[in-house]
């Protein structure tokens, strides 16, 4: 692609061409040249093939930082699917047939999953299962407003500003993102949540989590009649929702390591951004997930998303 493509923004050089230079959660960086070409998708009712003409992408030469799943090897991706809103992401790049709508439903242990754009990405629930709507501030991340966290019943007493948006300079708030590994909290939310995991833990059954540790690990796993806390993220509802609570899957919350098991929520620095993750498989795991960047809603349900056909 040429420098002068009105889609080689920002305007890089990189041997005469438009050139990549991204870097990603300051620690993953991509460098290389942005091409176009036609991609196609599969029409999910047809099963034929619809073009997406003069796709511009980025072709990375090189890649740090991108450890994907159990494979801890620099530079061997296939690619990342950037779904943001910037001026050459794939949502803006074909709007008119993507409409600002997409969903996924992640499948457990690196299962094959599935993701629909436009008028194909839908979201139904069913006798047991409600969808859940949430509010959802677009721009180039995807900011929802969580209120709260609650542990085994009990509503942790955490700053809610903390979780609101900078409307500056973004760098605060909470973020639905497929891309970062876990789930994110700063600190001064993360370390109430570690010390009433941990008092449950202790009360319960004894345990005391590894010392000297920033995240909250253990050397047992429950056994027989013994279980995990219940944690739900309290987001904003719309309507007449009011607050809507997202229960976690604790199969994925609390993840077994070697003969113990960790917490699959981390601590950064305040004043953050805060993150909810996704690509090492956790949080997010078997449930659907419908992104109405439109409207500015989020939708998801519980789904077991090796069995979806949707």
């Amino acid at each position: 692609m040429s420098v002068d493509d009105p889609l080689c923004n920002p305007r890089l050089t990189n041997e005469g061409s438009c050139g990549l230079d991204i870097t990603y959660m300051s620690s993953q960086h991509a460098f290389g040249l942005v091409g176009r070409d036609v991609a196609y998708f599969q029409d999910a009712i047809t099963g034929e093939s619809v073009p997406f003409q003069g796709f511009a992408f980025g072709c990375a030469l090189k890649n740090e930082g991108f450890h994907f799943y159990k494979n801890m090897r620099e530079n061997i991706i296939v690619g990342v699917h950037g779904l943001a809103l910037g001026p050459r992401s794939f949502l803006s790049q074909h709007n008119n047939q993507i409409k600002g709508r997409f969903s996924y439903c992640l499948a457990a242990d690196s299962g094959i999953s599935n993701m629909y754009f436009g008028d194909e990405a839908q979201i139904s629930g069913d006798a047991s299962r409600d969808v859940k709507t949430i509010a959802m501030k677009t721009f180039l991340s995807y900011h929802v407003y969580l209120n709260a966290i609650s542990v085994d019943g009990i509503r942790i007493s955490i700053d809610p500003t903390i979780f609101e948006l900078d409307p500056i300079g973004h760098t605060k708030g909470f973020f639905v993102d497929s891309g970062a590994p876990y789930t994110y909290l700063v600190r001064s939310a993360f370390n109430p949540i570690k010390d009433v995991v941990a008092k449950y833990f202790k009360d319960k059954y004894g345990w005391q989590h590894v010392p000297l540790r920033p995240d909250l690990c253990y050397e047992t796993y429950p056994i027989d009649v013994q279980r995990f806390p219940c944690v739900v993220f309290h987001f904003t509802g719309i309507g007449q929702q009011g607050e809507v609570d997202w229960v976690m899957d604790n199969n994925y919350l609390f993840k077994k390591k070697n003969q113990g098991f960790c917490m699959t929520i981390y601590s950064v620095d305040d004043p953050g951004p805060c993150l909810l993750g996704a690509y090492q498989g956790y949080q997010p795991i078997n449930f659907k997930i419908l992104f109405d960047v439109a409207n500015g809603l989020l939708s998801f349900i519980p789904q077991m998303c090796h069995e979806a056909s949707f």
